[in-house]
Formats: structure tokens, C-alpha cells, sequence
């Protein structure tokens, strides 16, 4: 009995605080508030749409090339010799004009030979009247001769001799001559090297890589400068192959140039298309025009500037004009109809910065999302913003 009594009064009290735990436990759960699952609310993304509408258009297109000079001159002594004179204006970057003298070389050598050939011209042209006279007194002497042997008081052999010395006196005149034109030949020469030893400017232009000083020993391969003329400098740029095939409606078309740096715009001028190569290369995928640039457009823009062409090319008829942002992927577009976007397939025909020109599954009034969305498809939902929104 006392066993008995003594587990009922250990085990009682915590059979009495499980059995309150449970009965809280399941008075808590019977009371619970039913919460009810709600479907979560569709989201509505905010685009902006332009309206489509069928345009005829001549965009803008862009290509690039490199201002160069049309005319260059890579300055060069005719003859070898040590430089005697440099020019102040002798210096890069410096304008010089036509017939500007610029350097020169010692011409001592040069003269001598000259004086040399100018000498023996003189005796070779005083040897010339001589051998005029002899022949002239021997062809008398001949004619003598001839009217003897005609009366008969004269012999053969007289007569052969001298008709012989005649011809002798013939020849030495004739050379004479001959020697004289080789002088005279040598002579303008000797004047022409005089000339070449003398470096000028062949017309106006602006001097770059000059390298010469006062007594180098120069040959005549020895590059001094490079003259370019910047009152004709030209770009040339390569167009399609359709836009080519019409360059009789190019030429003369004003384009404009931009030339940038590091993405920023650094000057900006026109030009004007004044002729194309009439051979394509296959390599370069169209055909190469050239553009002639202002005359005084070379202080913005300056030879060896790549710079980027642009000009009206290809006229689209019946096509539509979208904002680049507009075009998913390659050949797709979305439309809203009953504030969902729905897809539609077109044909890509042009695009210029900013711009694209399609042709497709649209018609006039069709609104186009020209918003960026990720992962856009069909049927989702989209309500249209405008600028003032």
C-alpha cells in the first residue's frame, strides 16, 4: 500500500500537466484562423510604344576612312653632295611656298665640271670653223682640179686626190659636230645637277619629317622632308554594293565628316564626292568613292584622321521606321493588343544609330513596344506610358 501511494504521488502531478499541455494544445488548433490561399496578382510592366505607319526614307548611312593628301612630294636632292645651306623654313609643321628654297649643297665640284665642259665646247666650236674652211677650200681646190682633167691638162690622179681629201675634211667637220652636240648634252647636264643641288619647294604645302643639318653628306635617295599639300586633302570610303551600283547619283553629293577621340568627338567638317574607282575590290564588299575636303578644312581635320562618313546612300520605300530598342533578337518585334504583347516577324532592312527600318507582319496604326524587356513573349501583360508619365 505504501508502494502504491507513493507512485501515485509522484506520477499523478505530471499525468495532471501532460494532459493540461494537450488539452491547450488541442483547444489551439481547433480555434486556428483558416487561412485561404490567394493567387498571386499578374504583373503589368510599363513600355512605351510608337505607332507604325509606312514611310518612304533615304536614311543615313556611315562608313569610315582616312584623310590623306591628294598631293605629296617626298623631298630629295638631285645630286649627292654636302649640305651647305638649311633654310629657316626648313622645319616641321612650317608652310612654305612654290619656289621656296629650302637647303642646298656645296656646288664647287659641280661648277668645275661645268666650266671643264663650257671649255672644251669653246674649242671644239673653233676646231668646227676651222674644218668649215678647210672643207669649203678643198672642195674648191677639187673643182680646180675637175675642170683641168675636163680640158685635158689635168690628171686622174689629181683629180682623186682631191676629191679624197674633200671626204677627209668632210669626216673631221662631221665629227666635230658630233662632239660638239656630246659637249652640249654634257653641258645641260652639268646645269641640270647645278639645278638638283638646289632643293625647292615644287608647290605650297606643309613641311613633315625633315631631317637634314648643315654639312651631312647627302645622296640622291636621301629623303630631306615630305611637302603635303593641304589645301587638297580627300577621304576615301567604301559603300555597299547597292549604293555603288547608283554612283552616278552620289558624285557630287555633300557627306560630313566627324572625327573622334576616345568616343568624343573632336572636330567635324563636309566634303564632297567628286569621283569612284571603276574596278571594285572584291575584298572590301563594295565599291571605294572619294570625297575632295574644303581647302581650308585642314586644321580641324588633318591628314592621317580616321574619321567617320556619313551620307545619304539607298532610298526604302514602304517600310516602317522603328527606334533600335524596338528589335528582339534578329527578326522580331512585339505589338500590344488588349494590353498584352504579342509577337510579330520582320525583315531587318537598315539601321543607323538609333534607327532601324523593317519591313513584316505590321500595319499601319499597330502599336510596337519600343521598350527593352527581359525575357518579353507573348501574353505578357503591358500598359503603354507616355513621355509626360
Amino acid at each position: 500500500m505504501l508502494l502504491i501511494r507513493a507512485i501515485l504521488t509522484k506520477v499523478l502531478p505530471a499525468l495532471i500537466i501532460l494532459g493540461f499541455f494537450i488539452f491547450v494544445y488541442s483547444w489551439l488548433q481547433a480555434t486556428k484562423q483558416v487561412v485561404k490561399p490567394q493567387a498571386p496578382e499578374e504583373q503589368t510592366w510599363i513600355v512605351q510604344s510608337v505607332t507604325v505607319q509606312q514611310v518612304d526614307v533615304q536614311p543615313l548611312e556611315q562608313a569610315f576612312g582616312t584623310v590623306v593628301a591628294a598631293r605629296e612630294a617626298h623631298l630629295r636632292f638631285g645630286v649627292a653632295g654636302e649640305v651647305n645651306l638649311v633654310s629657316d623654313n626648313l622645319r616641321n609643321g612650317a608652310d612654305v611656298r612654290t619656289g621656296d628654297i629650302l637647303a642646298s649643297l656645296d656646288t664647287e665640284r659641280l661648277q668645275l665640271a661645268l666650266d671643264t665642259v663650257d671649255v672644251k665646247i669653246k674649242a671644239e666650236t673653233t676646231q668646227i670653223k676651222e674644218f668649215t674652211e678647210q672643207l669649203a677650200l678643198r672642195q674648191r681646190m677639187a673643182e680646180r682640179a675637175q675642170a683641168l682633167f675636163d680640158k685635158g691638162v689635168g690628171s686622174q690622179a689629181d683629180l682623186d686626190g682631191t676629191e679624197l681629201s674633200v671626204s677627209q675634211a668632210s669626216n673631221q667637220l662631221a665629227m666635230a659636230k658630233s662632239n660638239l652636240a656630246e659637249l652640249k648634252v654634257s653641258q645641260r647636264r652639268h646645269r641640270k645637277d647645278l639645278e638638283d643641288a638646289v632643293l625647292k619647294a615644287p608647290f605650297d604645302g606643309s613641311l613633315s619629317g625633315v631631317d637634314l643639318a648643315l654639312g651631312n653628306q647627302v645622296s640622291n635617295t636621301y629623303l630631306v622632308a615630305t611637302l603635303t599639300d593641304l589645301s587638297s586633302l580627300e577621304v576615301s570610303f567604301v559603300v555597299p554594293a547597292d549604293i555603288y551600283a547608283n554612283v552616278t547619283n552620289l558624285i557630287g553629293q555633300q557627306v560630313s565628316l566627324s572625327w573622334s577621340s576616345e568616343g568624343s568627338v573632336v572636330s567635324e567638317t563636309t566634303a564632297t564626292i567628286t569621283r569612284a574607282e571603276v574596278v571594285v575590290d572584291r575584298t572590301e564588299g563594295g565599291g571605294r568613292l572619294y570625297a575632295e575636303l574644303p581647302d581650308d578644312a585642314a586644321r580641324s581635320v588633318p591628314p592621317g584622321a580616321f574619321v567617320e562618313v556619313s551620307y545619304f546612300g539607298r532610298v526604302l520605300t514602304n517600310v516602317i521606321e522603328l527606334p533600335e530598342e524596338a528589335l528582339v533578337g534578329r527578326d522580331q518585334v512585339f505589338v500590344i493588343e488588349q494590353g498584352r504583347a504579342s509577337q510579330r516577324q520582320v525583315v531587318l532592312l537598315h539601321r543607323s544609330p538609333g534607327l532601324i527600318w523593317v519591313r513584316g507582319d505590321l500595319k499601319n496604326g499597330d502599336k510596337v513596344i519600343a521598350t527593352r524587356l527581359p525575357g518579353i513573349g507573348n501574353g505578357l501583360r503591358v500598359r503603354t506610358v507616355t513621355s509626360a508619365e
